[in-house]
């Protein structure tokens, strides 16, 4: 099936099945961050690379443009997208580990430890099983996701971007992993716009009309760009954009797995 079944208006934005069933779209916006940082914090507790996190997120994006936050619980559909994410990307963790990591960020005790006999243990295990069928069935088993990051590596040689401004466009694409970008508009033209508006953060020059070179339309990621301040504005005000790591590149693959 083609990746365009995933491309929405605002407008649709605005008429979610969230929002068919009481939320507002304040709320479901915050929902979907919440879910998403939930989502960060286990990732970070069980070591998983920034490809899982990002697949993992559109997962969950994707998801609530088809069912209601009402319905499905955040958490539990957030634990599901990081778990079919993993075997995705081939990149998983045992599942002892997986659910009392998940448990951990969900009652914010990170000293709690599941036995694997005990009922919260399968509780926990049963729920993210029934839904992992739940969330293929949604996602009508489309599985293969292109990412921003792919396109900014393609563009960074072509506009000969330095590293240390590459570096600040992936930490502004991983902290609004929270934003449905992904169901906005193409993962080509969603790195086009995390450029422009680093490039205004940063005050990093870059040629004029330079969307042009690489084939982006200037209002698209004009207005893109926009968004993502608003997002990173209404749930981050003032903090400044971090850095990660090098191990945390979307480019890091850390293929080394529980046995």
């Amino acid at each position: 099936m083609t990746s365009y079944q995933w491309h929405f208006s605002k407008e649709e934005l605005l008429d979610t099945p969230s929002i068919a069933d009481g939320l507002t779209f304040e709320q479901e916006q915050m929902d979907r961050t919440k879910g998403c940082l939930y989502m960060l914090a286990v990732a970070t507790r069980l070591n998983l690379p920034q490809l899982v996190i990002a697949s993992a997120t559109t997962f969950f994006h994707r998801f609530y443009m088809r069912q209601s936050m009402r319905r499905f619980h955040i958490y539990d559909m957030g634990a599901t997208c990081l778990y079919v994410a993993t075997k995705v990307e081939e990149n998983t963790r045992r599942m002892r580990d997986f659910i009392n990591a998940c448990a951990q960020k969900a009652s914010k005790n990170d000293k709690l430890t599941l036995d694997e006999g005990s009922k919260e243990f399968t509780k926990w295990k049963d729920t993210m099983l029934y839904n992992e069928i739940v969330l293929l069935e949604a996602l009508c088993f489309d599985l293969a996701i292109e990412h921003p990051h792919s396109y900014l590596m393609e563009l960074v040689p072509r506009l000969q971007l330095a590293n240390s401004f590459v570096r600040r466009i992936w930490s502004l694409l991983y902290q609004c992993y929270g934003s449905p970008l992904c169901a906005l508009e193409s993962p080509r033209v969603v790195a086009g716009a995390a450029i422009l508006l680093a490039s205004h953060l940063y005050t990093e020059q870059l040629p004029d009309h330079w969307w042009d070179r690489v084939d982006l339309d200037g209002p698209t990621i004009h207005d893109l760009s926009a968004d993502i301040l608003t997002y990173y504005v209404d749930h981050f005000g003032n903090k400044r954009l971090s850095t990660p790591s090098a191990s945390q590149s979307p480019l890091y693959t850390n293929n080394g797995k529980s046995s």
